[in-house]
């Protein structure tokens, strides 16, 4: 029997004639590149919300014998597939290190270019089965996302499936079947986004029906509904949601988007790899220009192994394995073009490997030659082409460590392990496993919320202070507290110079401040509320208490106010427990709301007595508000039904929803005094102005009195 690369190139073609040596010599550099490319400096990964969510799995399952039937959301709204999880307790119980799962994701990656060999080798013979591997082996995009842990292995498992068609059709080995359902449905247990292979596998099994008439065929769709089960019992429970999503999906209807076709030939040929540098990107221009001429040379070589494949099963030569390459190449990928929604080059991933049996089968038509010259010419520019894309990802892994990658690449995995390092060590140290977690996001969605609980967690009672990207900051009562700072803006970074002590930074191409670990003094309450000029001390009826707050800036018409509060919890809730958003209304004459900010920087989740809470925000003044004396209204409400909480008495009966504090005097447009401070900051009270200033200060409780200081 022929094979496929012959009877793609008629003729022409000819088989492997070279010593048996040789070809497992050129067997061995593919793999030892594709290894090499795919394990090396595994520190230099991307390491995000989409990287952590299987390795957290993983942890659960093997720390917490938790068995779960999901993983999170899908970027489309239906619930992840968790097998990946499973997967990932292998490098897990060897080692915490997230390095080793990188490795493990890898050596996966590069077992899908020896099955690619294997499988290609059997039914199109050794050429094809060579340029195809040599093409995975060095794909800069299959490199890259092999690194990641969240659907890696999608590949592996699609060339096993269709193997084992391939072994069933062409073969005529029922046996196969078994493996053949199999692979499908851990294909879709691994990413739900496999399901655009249930079409092409359908068709396969209806066009050669004779072939699979047999009872392992029954055999095989009952264990691959077996395998698949668990998840779909979780759709059927939660099916409103279910059908929600599938309607948003197809209710639109058919729309064309060529997104996908664009997206799977920069896959093939490596092009927008460097789009990682961020805005460090012309460091590999070159590289990138490189790409861009391969790109159009790789889509050359898909439109000729299409025709190609097409043709061989016109001549019906060879037509069962071209009918069935075909069929697992093109259906997967219409739906992506057919149907609307988000789309990155990431999701391509899905059409791996079949892009490089595609282009495999065109370059055959050069390097399958019997004419040497042709043959010569194609294998030399194949190398070129290959060099080109193994040489983009050595410099890219280069540039990563080196230089800024905002807009592109996140922070590596050893940057995030150092920090997981220092932080255990001085934890351990001073004997408090406590750490404030400042400047980020507290939302559980947060990418870097997600790294910081998984390398941290589990040791240490972490103390997120950011609600909604709110700046704010955790003063303790007692004792010092380590505070792992991920980024600040001026205002968090003059309160840590006063409340605390920087202690170490790990620098961050790009970004100025890096990943900083302060310690946090700790300051009596007492303290704190002596800091806040304008005070209150009124109690919530949540357990929240404010102490006060401090007011700086332009108090003119068109300015702007600068306003730190100060709250602490008390730990005794008598009612609104939902309340836990803050709302500041500054209230002229009449009650007129004249500015307003809503927010608080400290989740509901995360309080807890012992600490003060600072939380900065402006007030715009409107440029008609007229001069004179105003209020901030302050107070707590839940932002699911807008119900408040109520200020308690002496007596802990509830009162009003909110405090007043002031006044404020607004002075007139053309008064070019200002607040104390004249700058925002939420530091204790400023130095007297120099000769000849004036300066307006809180004074008392609540009340103002003007202050001239002259030399």
């Amino acid at each position: 029997m022929a094979t496929v690369g012959q009877a793609m190139v008629g003729v022409a073609a000819r088989p492997w004639r070279r010593p048996a040596w040789l070809r497992w010599a050129a067997l061995a550099a593919i793999m030892v590149a594709a290894v090499a490319l795919r394990v090396m400096v595994p520190g230099v990964a991307e390491f995000k919300i989409d990287e952590v969510q299987p390795l957290a799995l993983a942890e659960q399952i093997w720390l917490d014998h938790h068995l779960p039937l999901t993983r999170g959301l899908t970027s489309f709204g239906l619930p992840g597939t968790p097998f990946l999880g499973y997967l990932l307790v292998l490098p897990r119980a060897v080692s915490g290190d997230p390095r080793a799962a990188i490795v493990f994701m890898g050596l996966l990656g590069s077992l899908a270019v020896l099955v690619t060999y294997l499988g290609m080798r059997r039914f199109a013979g050794d050429v094809v089965a060579l340029v195809a591997a040599a093409l995975y082996a060095a794909n800069p995009w299959a490199i890259f996302l092999t690194r990641k842990t969240w659907s890696e292995v999608l590949p592996l498992f699609t060339l096993l499936a269709l193997w084992a068609a391939c072994a069933v059709v062409i073969e005529r080995r029922p046996k196969w079947a078994l493996l053949f359902f199999l692979m499908l449905a851990l294909q879709v247990q691994t990413h739900v986004l496999a399901v655009l292979y249930l079409p092409a596998a359908l068709l396969t099994v209806v066009l050669y029906w004779p072939r699979w008439r047999h009872r392992y065929t029954l055999l095989g769709a009952a264990l691959g509904a077996l395998v698949l089960l668990p998840y779909a019992l979780v759709l059927v429970r939660g099916w409103a949601a279910t059908a929600a999503v599938l309607r948003a999906k197809v209710g639109q209807g058919p729309m064309f988007d060529l997104r996908a076709l664009s997206f799977a030939l920069w896959f093939a040929s490596g092009k927008t790899l460097t789009a990682l540098m961020g805005r460090s990107v012309v460091i590999l221009r070159p590289w990138e220009q490189a790409l861009r001429a391969w790109n159009v040379v790789t889509a050359g070589a898909l439109v000729a192994g299409l025709v190609a494949l097409l043709g061989a099963w016109w001549r019906r030569r060879e037509a069962e394995y071209s009918a069935l390459l075909l069929i697992w190449s093109i259906v997967p990928v219409v739906p992506m073009v057919l149907m609307p929604g988000e789309m990155g080059i990431h999701y391509l991933e899905i059409a791996v490997p079949m892009l490089f049996l595609l282009a495999a089968a065109g370059w055959v038509l050069l390097v399958g030659s019997r004419r040497r010259a042709v043959a010569f010419a194609g294998a030399a520019a194949l190398a070129v082409g290959l060099a080109v894309q193994v040489g983009a990802v050595v410099s890219l892994y280069q540039g990563l460590t080196r230089y800024p990658t905002d807009g592109g690449f996140g922070r590596p995995l050893s940057t995030w392990l150092e920090v997981q390092r220092r932080v255990q060590a001085r934890v351990a140290r001073e004997g408090r496993p406590e750490v404030v977690v400042l400047g980020t996001d507290d939302a559980p969605w947060s990418s870097e919320r997600a790294v910081v609980d998984y390398l941290l967690g589990r040791r240490v009672r972490l103390r997120y202070v950011g609600q909604g990207g709110r700046p704010g900051l955790l003063v303790p009562e007692q004792g010092d507290v380590p505070a792992l700072v991920l980024g600040a803006g001026s205002d968090l970074a003059q309160a840590l110079g006063r409340y605390g002590d920087e202690v170490e930074r790990w620098p961050v191409p790009g970004s100025e401040w890096g990943v900083r670990l302060y310690r946090l003094r700790s300051r009596p309450g007492a303290d704190l509320m002596r800091e806040a000029l304008l005070r209150s001390g009124a109690r919530f009826e949540n357990g929240m208490r404010l102490l006060g707050a401090r007011v700086e800036g332009d108090a003119r018409p068109g300015g702007r106010l600068l306003v730190t509060s100060y709250w602490t919890f008390c730990a005794e809730v008598k009612g609104a427990a939902g309340a836990d958003m803050v709302f500041n209304h500054l209230l002229g004459a009449g009650d007129r709301r004249w500015a307003q900010y809503d927010g608080f920087a400290w989740s509901r989740a995360e309080w807890q007595p012992g600490y003060t809470l600072l939380q900065w925000f402006d007030l715009s003044l409107p440029a008609e508000m007229p001069a004179g004396e105003y209020w901030l209204y302050t107070g707590m409400y839940s932002w699911r039904d807008m119900s408040r909480a109520r200020v308690l008495d002496e007596a802990g009966q509830p009162g009003a929803d909110g405090v007043r504090l002031g006044p404020i005097p607004i002075r007139p447009a053309n008064d070019l005094s200002r607040v104390p401070g004249g700058a925002r900051s939420p530091r204790a009270s400023q130095p007297p102005r120099s000769a000849g200033a004036s300066s307006l200060e809180w004074a008392g409780h609540g009340g103002w009195a003007e202050r001239a200081a002259a030399s």
